[in-house]
């Protein structure tokens, strides 16, 4: 019996995965769908019922776990009998274009005649800002951002109470709920200029008054403290000036000098002859066997034959003899050089040693003359 290789086996183990998640993914995606249908058919009943605030979230759910035209439309004529007249009409636009690009010419008619229906009692909303608006300006109408494009525009929303807040740092923030109820009407809220936050009251000076001087910033201290006394002099002796502080100094880079200069340069003469024995033992084999005379076959006297294999016969000994020597001499030179070239750090008894001593110092005192010196 054989055994898969293990490559094998995880090919088989990755494919049986990814057929569990599909196969997992399609009862999810079945579940959802059959889910979307319950709570269609329980909102088309409560419509029908005239229940449409318990209907419109259903649909809105429907929706949500399995898109479809017709769930939307529904939607739609939800929103306009709850009276939210500026959704139903952005919901019937939405089923407009999405039947229209399925093809569903019938349907796409009658959501944009329901859109048309509802334009003359759509209310707007302009929301406007200051010219000097701060670049940090938020916006917000029931809690969702306005940006700045919708500034000055009239927006359509629904009928009932809109809150409108405005905020930026160091500014108070202005909050403003107003109430729209008259079909058709378009209302504007004006953003006042934001004043200065409390802290950033207290931070800046008082109207009328400049920041003080830098002078009068600090008064000067009543009494002055005593400058510092100069240390005794030693008995004896002269008076010792004070240290000024330094900065420690960089540790210095350990010394370092080459093995052996004379094995360096030993090795190097050595090198330099292996590489020109190498040359002319190369050279001497080549003029010994000139591609024109060993190539040929022609019929020379015996005597001049003889002769010119001596000659040939003598330069390449000579070349072999060349090469070797060459190689021996570079192979000999190399290490020398290299060993010898390589730097070694100094020791440190060493170091003091090579120092030459400090000269003798003149010593002067108000009762004594003298000379010190190092050893």
């Amino acid at each position: 019996m054989t055994s898969l290789p293990m490559q094998h086996l995880g090919r088989l183990l990755a494919l049986a995965m990814f057929l569990a998640a599909l196969v997992g993914g399609g009862r999810d995606a079945r579940a959802d769908t059959a889910a979307a249908q319950a709570l269609f058919d329980a909102a088309r009943q409560l419509m029908a019922q005239g229940k449409y605030a318990d209907a419109c979230p259903k649909l809105e759910e429907s929706q949500r776990l399995d898109p479809g035209i017709g769930t939307r439309f529904n939607l739609a004529a939800c929103y306009e009998q709850l009276g939210r007249t500026a959704s139903a009409w952005s919901t019937f636009l939405d089923v407009a274009g999405a039947a229209k690009a399925a093809g569903q010419v019938e349907r796409e008619k009658v959501a944009r005649q329901r859109a048309t229906a509802l334009e003359p009692r759509l209310i707007r909303l302009t929301i406007t800002a200051p010219a000097d608006a701060p670049a940090d300006l938020q916006v917000k109408r029931d809690g969702a951002p306005v940006g700045r494009a919708q500034w000055g525009m009239p927006v359509p929303v629904d009928p009932g109470k809109h809150t409108i807040e405005a905020a930026a740092a160091g500014r108070s923030p202005f909050v403003k709920t107003v109430e729209l109820t008259r079909a058709g009407a378009t209302e504007t809220v004006a953003i006042p200029p934001l004043p200065a936050g409390a802290q950033a009251r207290a931070a800046a000076p008082p109207a009328g008054t400049s920041a003080p001087p830098a002078s009068a910033a600090a008064p000067p201290p009543r009494f002055a403290a005593p400058p510092p006394r100069a240390a005794a002099p030693p008995a004896g002796g002269a008076a010792l000036a004070p240290v000024a502080g330094r900065a420690p100094a960089p540790p210095a880079q350990p010394l370092t000098r080459r093995r052996s200069k004379g094995m360096m340069v030993t090795g190097i003469v050595l090198t330099s002859i292996g590489a020109v024995a190498l040359v002319g033992g190369g050279l001497a084999l080549a003029s010994a066997c000139s591609g024109a005379e060993c190539g040929t076959e022609e019929e020379l006297d015996p005597f001049e034959e003889d002769l010119t294999y001596a000659e040939e016969g003598g330069e390449q000994d000579a070349g072999y003899a060349l090469i070797i020597g060459g190689l021996v001499f570079a192979g000999v030179g190399i290490p020398l050089a290299i060993i010898g070239g390589r730097k070694v750090p100094v020791q440190p008894e060493k170091k003091a040693a090579s120092a030459p001593a400090p000269p003798p110092e003149l010593v002067i005192g108000p009762r004594y003359a003298g000379l010190r010196w190092s050893m």
